[in-house]
């Protein structure tokens, strides 16, 4: 077994999670962390809502991220949040303030990393419009 397998092993033992649970966090991530951010699961944008490749809104994007989905949210950011952030595709230290921003004025848990509860909290620019997020909505 690698070092690093064997150290994340050890962590997680210490922190009481079996290995079934961590693989299950690992295929469908809810919390954020540093892993989180390197693997987004938001790959696209379905129209305005980053979205999975599957089409799900249910998705998750950080620091070091980019593409359509990213794009999407700073649109939105930009447009409808009041951020002075680029339009650029690639989620970094601005992007990332600009969520912790929307994260903050919506009480919900700042990390800087867009998720389910930061996409329930924005407004989406929708031609002139922004509207709230509705589940199913697509």
């Amino acid at each position: 077994m690698s070092r690093t397998s064997t150290g994340t092993g050890r962590a997680l033992r210490a922190l009481g999670v079996m290995a079934a649970s961590a693989a299950a966090v690992a295929t469908f991530p809810l919390a954020s962390s540093a892993a989180t951010s390197a693997t987004p699961s938001c790959t696209t944008a379905d129209g305005v809502i980053p979205a999975t490749s599957g089409g799900s809104h249910h998705c998750v994007m950080g620091v070091g991220n980019g593409g359509s989905a990213v794009t999407a949210l700073q649109r939105s950011l930009r447009a409808c949040e009041g951020q002075s952030i680029a339009v650029d595709g690639i989620y970094g230290p601005a992007t990332r303030d600009a969520v912790l921003n929307v994260q903050r004025r919506a009480g919900i848990a700042r990390d800087g990393v867009y998720g389910p509860q930061t996409r329930d909290a924005m407004r989406w620019h929708i031609g002139a419009d922004c509207v709230s997020y509705q589940y199913g909505w697509g």
